[in-house]
């Protein structure tokens, strides 16, 4: 399987190898200090099973530092930190530059090069974080240095900020931050995450770069019973139930995503389907045509994972219950999880802050399409919606901070295609192109402009 999958790899490769425009060839790419940067962070394992992300702290502390940036270091755990760094403005209230420092979990033997290894070829780096998110956290590292370095007053203070535990819900990271420092996190301008979605054919063909605004909510609905067999039975009765696909809406913020978003979509039926959605919904035979994580913008949805063991004996069922913004829990869970369903069994309910979503109009977002407007004029750019995975943007928004999911790497469809969470890679052009991208984007934020 491991070979067949090499031979798919390879072969999507190839035409962004014959494409001319790709330059990689000309650049030795291992030798450039953001290369270098971001291979050394990679090559330190922070995964929750094997790792240290007090070891990566320190290793962006000491880059930090290096270039006169004092951090501050706080421990919260065995093998688990958060970092702040702090570059002061003329507006005390920060832009918070924020990324994780957590990886997930490897297995070894998956892997075609050793997952710490940020085994390099060109134009390839592989290595578990590569693009979640050691990328972001090297862009925005380089963004401070690049401020410092600049030796220009800034128009308003940046944070660094680096986080623990956001693969495992952010516990002692953002979750921790929001509870332990409400004054400081209070007085955050605005955040910019992990979150955005870039697509692109080549890279002289972008499809759509979007700027994350938005996601669901996630709570998780923890269901325990003595023996599995019960478990089991509830989980088939999900998975073969399904979703619904009558009960479905627009919510304002899918609807100011597909403005854009409609319009790029390759295929006639998809862009006639989403710029018409009102009437796409109504209609469960074209609703049926919309691919699943395009259907997951117009509803509501519960999705079971395995059974395991429960700690300290039993077993153990989790829920994902998946809702749109404004959704109540306590009318959308009967829908989705029927009180039948639970019958004789227990269960538990994890529901986070109902949040809200970020402003178009916010002057980050209005950056952030200035910015892209200049590096990619033909880029058709807009806001995006998340369907199927979250952020730590969600407890930032709890707290009423605006907070805003890019990418400023231009990358293939191809450079994040992984294999059982496997083979994680990124695609080293993009990643310097990216570098600067996220450098002039900070630049308009936070520096005056020249006269």
């Amino acid at each position: 399987m491991a070979g067949i999958t090499w031979l798919l790899i390879s072969w999507l490769n190839r035409p962004l190898q014959g494409t001319a425009l790709e330059r990689w060839r000309e650049t030795d790419y291992p030798s450039l200090p953001e290369v270098r940067l971001l291979r050394d962070y990679v090559r330190i394992d922070t995964s929750e099973g094997t790792g240290d992300e007090i070891a990566g702290a320190r290793f962006l502390a000491a880059r930090l530092e290096k270039a006169g940036i004092p951090s501050r270091l706080e421990i919260v755990g065995e093998r688990k930190a958060n970092l702040y760094a702090l570059l002061a403005g003329k507006d005390p209230r920060p832009l918070v530059l924020h990324n994780h420092i957590d990886v997930e979990n490897v297995n070894p033997a998956e892997w075609f090069h050793p997952p710490f290894e940020a085994f390099i070829d060109t134009p390839w780096m592989y290595g578990r974080g590569v693009f979640d998110m050691k990328s972001v956290a090297v862009a925005q590292l380089l963004a401070m240095v690049d401020l410092k370095e600049s030796g220009r007053p800034l128009e308003r203070s940046v944070l660094f900020l680096a986080t623990s535990s956001e693969e495992r819900g952010s516990r002692l990271g953002v979750r921790r931050i929001l509870s332990e420092h409400p004054e400081m996190v209070r007085g955050f301008w605005a955040v910019l995450t992990e979150g955005g979605v870039v697509e692109a054919r080549a890279r002289d063909d972008i499809k759509f770069w979007g700027t994350e605004i938005g996601q669901k909510r996630y709570v998780d609905l923890l269901v325990c019973a003595a023996e599995r067999e019960p478990l089991d039975e509830l989980r088939a009765t999900l998975r073969e139930t399904g979703y619904t696909e009558t009960d479905l809406e627009i919510v304002p913020e899918v609807r100011e995503v597909l403005r854009t978003y409609a319009a790029t979509r390759d295929r006639s039926d998809l862009r006639d389907l989403l710029q018409d959605p009102d009437a796409t919904i109504r209609d469960v035979a074209a609703f049926r045509k919309l691919p699943a994580y395009l259907q997951s913008f117009f509803r509501n949805e519960a999705v079971p994972f395995q059974v395991q063991e429960a700690p300290g004996g039993g077993w153990q069922l989790l829920i994902k219950i998946h809702l749109l913004p404004g959704a109540k829990l306590e009318e959308e869970l009967p829908k989705l999880v029927p009180d039948w369903m639970l019958a004789g069994l227990s269960y538990t309910v994890d529901e986070p802050p109902a949040v809200a979503s970020s402003s178009t109009r916010h002057p980050v977002y209005q950056a952030v399409t200035g910015t892209l407007a200049e590096h990619y004029p033909d880029a058709a750019t807009g806001p995006y919606f998340l369907p199927w995975t979250a952020t730590d943007s969600r407890f930032f928004r709890s707290a009423g901070v605006p907070s805003y999911g890019f990418s400023p790497f231009l990358i293939m469809n191809t450079d994040t295609l992984q294999v059982d969470k496997a083979n994680e890679r990124f695609a080293l052009p993009g990643f310097v192109d990216g570098v600067r991208v996220y450098r002039d984007l900070v630049r308009r934020l936070v520096l005056k402009s020249p006269g």
